[in-house]
């Protein structure tokens, strides 16, 4: 009965917030015109020719349309960011072929270099995320698979892989993955997603496909991908650092190993702002998880108490992708979610204490409704101080067209423009990047050029990946922040910086794995507008201490150091 009470108050308040708008922010950034965002395809251009193998068969093997993802990150520390493009395999493959290979890209600060570097993993690839887990000064990778994960340390630009030594090797079906410090020890811990329990040697006749309620099948149902309800869930991993390059694995005494998640999209995030780090995950047409950090390595369920486990109507959703972010300049983290076709990606607006639906009142849902949406993020493409958000859309059927005329397995992604609160959908006047249709999947955002904006790197099905290069056309300012945490944190993970210029306040927190499969870079963007300077920057550290700095003149990166102030890496004004 009391569960029945909390839903029905969910929906309450989820309807009452529906009916009544929001009250703004000021737009106090200056508000560039939509004509102003302009992004480029230029990933073959620059030496990005790279392409993604699903590996497609007749017998349309569940894993191979749900895959991949990538990385923006340093992995040689040279202060540009590198790419790392996750592939997948044929699952039928005979023995003797080899497969598809992982493949890691330098960026020389012209081109980008295709190299080994004992990175060319081999599997049905999945997705990745970046840390120094070990604290040694460079990034390593952990890789998700349809098969054992694997972790490669990084030894001064060459990656050995110690998945089974490090005790990470999990077989199941992993997907998103995060790293954090999730107990505070001054070390950084892991979170795997997992999927369904799919066996590609079990065929059974009685697997209900996608959208196998359409009309429009008619006469027999054409050969499609199976639905994720003819499988059972796989309960999520989290694993403890224990300091010494070893992994534990604490999902059950951390009270995260629940069967009944279906876990795509994963993302750490202090959303109550206590000084510890929780967890959303988004789950496939299962409702949602929220672990609320008990402070004790413990973890409490509370996606159906806060108001984010089901769709605004109280559905369960296909959720897919994920990020968090103050879009609306209140100082509390907001939520996205990507989901199905005909499902609008959700928005979720952190209330303080609880979160109410925000999806169609803020302009997102009726863009998003006939698309079917993975990789997602909050990013400020145009430097005017306030998140902008994006989704990477592509169906999950390469056929749905005999189902479904309406649609396409290509999609155009979307790009939604924020003006105080509210978002408008830009795609169309965002430049030809945005005129792509693909089957995207997992998607990043950095800045690779170095010119102060965030690009996008956008990873496909079975095609090409994209990068998107930013022009955008207004000449806003921009500071963007490197942090370097003490003991074993140091990227200041987890870290919350809140930025003051003039009557511009942004609230931003330091993560890199977000979106679908995917990780982007571990620095912050803060656009400034028209404004000269950032007058000051709170960084609370994840080690709990609180360190404040500034003013610094726009238009550089500054590197901070906990406990010792601005590093001398910091690009001159």
């Amino acid at each position: 009965m009391l569960v029945f009470f909390v839903c029905l108050l969910g929906l309450a308040c989820n309807s009452a917030e529906e009916i009544t708008p929001p009250t703004p922010r000021p737009h106090t950034a200056s508000t560039a015109s939509a004509s102003s965002l302009r992004f480029v395809e230029v990933a073959s251009a620059v030496g990005l020719a790279w392409q993604h193998e699903n590996g497609r068969s007749p017998q349309r093997y569940f894993p191979e349309t749900m895959g991949g993802g990538g990385a923006f990150f340093d992995y040689d520390g040279d202060g540009d960011l590198d790419v790392y493009a996750v592939n997948g395999a044929f699952i039928a493959a005979a023995p003797q072929d080899e497969a598809p290979a992982n493949q890691l890209f330098r960026n020389d600060g012209q081109r980008f270099v295709a190299l080994a570097a004992g990175a060319a993993h081999r599997g049905v690839g999945m997705g990745v995320a970046t840390a120094d887990y070990d604290s040694d000064g460079d990034l390593d990778l952990y890789l998700t698979n349809f098969g054992p994960n694997a972790l490669f340390r990084n030894d001064d630009g060459h990656f050995v892989a110690i998945g089974r030594q490090a005790g990470v090797a999990d077989a199941h079906w992993g997907t998103s993955c995060a790293f954090a410090d999730y107990d505070r020890d001054g070390d950084l811990d892991l979170y795997v997603a997992n999927y369904v329990a799919y066996d590609p040697a079990v065929a059974r006749a009685d697997q209900v496909p996608y959208m196998a309620g359409y009309e429009s099948y008619g006469g027999p149902t054409p050969v499609g991908y199976p639905h994720p309800d003819n499988f059972q869930g796989q309960a999520d991993l989290l694993y403890r650092n224990d300091g010494a390059g070893h992994f534990v694995d604490v999902s059950a005494e951390a009270g995260i190993a629940d069967a009944s998640g279906k876990g795509l999209g994963v993302v750490f995030a202090d959303y109550d702002n206590d000084g510890w780090p929780d967890i959303y995950v988004a789950n496939d047409a299962v409702r949602n998880f929220l672990y609320h950090n008990s402070h004790d390595r413990t973890f409490a369920e509370r996606a159906g108490l806060m108001g984010v486990a089901y769709g605004q109507d109280g559905q369960q959703e296909a959720g897919m992708g994920v990020d968090w972010g103050d879009y609306n300049g209140d100082g509390v983290l907001d939520l996205t979610v990507t989901n199905f076709q005909a499902e609008p990606n959700a928005l979720y607006r952190g209330e303080g204490g609880f979160f109410s639906v925000a999806t169609f009142v803020a302009g997102v849902g009726l863009p998003s409704l006939p698309l079917l949406g993975f990789g997602t993020q909050f990013f400020d493409p145009d430097l005017d101080g306030d998140l902008d958000l994006f989704a990477a859309n592509g169906h999950v059927l390469d056929n749905v067209r005999d189902i479904d005329q309406s649609t396409s397995y290509g999609q155009r992604n979307l790009l939604f423009r924020n003006d105080g609160g509210r978002f408008a959908e830009v795609s169309a006047l965002a430049g030809p990047g945005f005129a792509l249709e693909r089957g995207s999947r997992g998607s990043a955002t950095g800045d690779y050029d170095g010119d102060g904006d965030p690009d996008l790197l956008v990873f496909n099905s079975g095609q090409p990946l994209s990068l998107l290069r930013n022009d955008h056309g207004d000449a806003n300012h921009w500071i963007t922040i490197q942090l370097a945490g003490a003991n074993g944190n140091p990227n200041g993970i987890g870290a919350r910086l809140t930025a003051t210029s003039g009557n511009l306040v942004q609230t931003r927190e330091m993560r890199g794995s977000r979106s679908y499969l995917s990780q982007s870079q571990l620095r912050i963007c803060l656009g400034l507008g028209k404004r000269p300077q950032l007058d000051a920057l709170e960084v609370r550290w994840p080690s709990g201490r609180v360190e404040r700095f500034g003013p610094f003149a726009a238009d550089q990166t500054i590197a901070l150091v906990e406990g010792e102030g601005i590093s001398a890496a910091s690009d001159p004004p």
